[in-house]
């Protein structure tokens, strides 16, 4: 029997791959497939949105989500330190970087993305880092212990942790950002001016609406240079200006691709060849591409799915993030940068207490379009799903937001498909399943089995209402 399974080749070894993995173990009802898994890292897969964790002194294997006996355990070949070079779609087989031809019957690609290096001077210089791969990090703090001064150059979720890091390993730490405030993709003026605060009450200096010109430096760096031409010295530069897709082999076999890079999907992940599919931060729907875990994750259900027969598919969905950044909670919801007359704004903040809460609404006050909230959170569930259903607004707006200092108990109608835990894309019925199935009974029993606000904890309060509420309805 095993010789007539269908041999299924994941190029990528990260954390759509792994998610891919066991949701085809749950959809693979009749053993139909066997699986290979190529990755070019020497580690199993592990959890990248927790890689600042080895800036406060974890190790890369505390991060990995399964070592080797797991994949032995459910008879995947797991091939670690392996470059996939190309792709023979006729022949049906991919070749290693030493020449070795590998056979598929169906290829998923999940080979991710990669730091995006702006076009100046100096990015080869020593002391010029990414920060993308556990490598990356603890080379970062290596270079931040000897270093007394070091450079951020992007103002983002990464660049944020970057510099924090520099700054608690000693070296004295300047963050540039080309936008007018931090975090611009996901905060507003005022929200970026209150995450300033907070960086800056650590220690570190901020400069917003700069752009740098070079980076200066015979062999190691040793300054960025400004446009405007001032220097800002530095022993240690991170690079933190975006990622680009790792699309280049499906580009070179001849797969299409989308209009901003990432090969082009359907909503079963399915690329233009019937026989390869490509999910996560390598794909295109639509012609966008993603940087989150959640459509990484909901694109390897939707292609397991797929393999397995079931009708489950991958929808874009209003882009949505909830975190924990450097002690201040953070969500951001829809689209929350549009302005009038585009938008109607609904504001409640109180700055001593390091809250901000924004609603942004259609021009006829009818739907809710975006949100930002900062300091309390606990709306962040209820507005993503009033968003995607498009619920119409109470007469009184200003209702869905909580008052401050009396944030909203869990609300615990929802679907199983509903995410509780962003950070590691933890749904409710991921929750209760994993309850019924190991028999758990405590909040830290769940987080130990589903990583369920294992990572910033901002979703504890909604992890701890669910796990208890289905312990409740399980044991009667």
């Amino acid at each position: 029997m095993l010789d007539k399974k269908k041999h299924v080749v994941v190029v990528g070894n990260g954390m759509s791959s792994i998610r891919f993995c066991e949701k085809l173990q749950e959809y693979d009802a009749h053993h139909q497939y066997q699986l290979t898994i190529i990755g070019d890292e020497l580690l199993p897969a592990y959890d990248r949105v927790a890689l600042s964790s080895i800036f406060r002194g974890k190790t890369d294997r505390d991060l990995i989500f399964a070592e080797a006996r797991w994949y032995e355990y459910h008879k995947i070949q797991l091939m670690l330190g392996t470059r996939i070079v190309s792709i023979d779609r006729e022949a049906q087989t991919v070749a290693t970087g030493n020449g070795k031809q590998i056979h598929y019957d169906r290829l998923v690609l999940a080979t991710g993305a990669r730091a995006h290096i702006p076009n100046i001077k100096g990015t080869d210089l020593d002391g010029v880092h990414v920060y993308r791969t556990s490598d990356d990090a603890y080379a970062i703090c290596n270079n931040a212990e000897q270093a007394r001064h070091a450079v951020v150059i992007g103002g983002g979720l990464l660049g944020l942790e970057a510099a924090e890091a520099c700054k608690e390993h000693g070296a004295q730490t300047t963050l540039i950002e080309r936008a007018p405030h931090l975090m611009a993709c996901q905060l507003d003026a005022a929200g970026g001016q209150m995450l300033r605060s907070k960086v800056e009450a650590l220690g570190l200096t901020v400069r917003t609406g700069e752009h740098v010109a070079a980076l200066t430096g015979e062999h190691s760096i040793n300054a960025v240079t400004l446009e405007g031409g001032e220097s800002i010295p530095a022993a240690l530069v991170v690079l933190a200006t975006g990622i680009q897709p790792n699309d280049e082999l499906g580009r070179d076999a001849g797969l299409a691709v989308g209009a901003k890079g990432g090969i082009a999907i359907d909503e079963t992940t399915r690329s233009s060849d019937p026989n390869i599919y490509a999910i996560g931060e390598c794909a295109s729907f639509n012609d966008a591409t993603y940087g989150l875990v959640a459509p990484g994750y909901a694109m390897a259900e939707a292609v397991a799915a797929h393999l397995g027969g079931i009708s489950k598919t991958f929808q874009s969905s209003e882009p949505a993030s909830q975190l924990k950044l450097l002690d201040l909670q953070v969500a951001s919801i829809g689209n929350p940068l549009l302005e009038p007359p585009l938008a109607q704004h609904i504001v409640d903040q109180n700055t001593g207490k390091g809250v901000y809460k924004k609603l942004v609404i259609d021009p006829d006050g009818k739907h809710l379009l975006g949100a930002i909230l900062m300091g309390e959170t606990s709306e962040f569930g209820r507005l993503q799903k009033r968003i995607e259903e498009k619920t119409e607004l109470p007469e009184n707006p200003a209702e869905w937001l909580a008052p401050i200092g009396k944030p909203f108990e869990p609300e615990l109608d929802m679907e199983d498909d509903d995410v509780v835990c962003f950070c590691n894309y933890v749904t409710k019925g991921d929750i209760c399943r994993a309850i019924d199935r190991d028999n758990l009974k405590t909040t830290g029993d769940v987080m130990g089995v589903t990583y369920a606000a294992g990572l910033c904890g901002s979703c504890l309060d909604m992890v701890d209402a669910v796990t208890k509420h289905h312990v409740a309805l399980r044991d009667g």
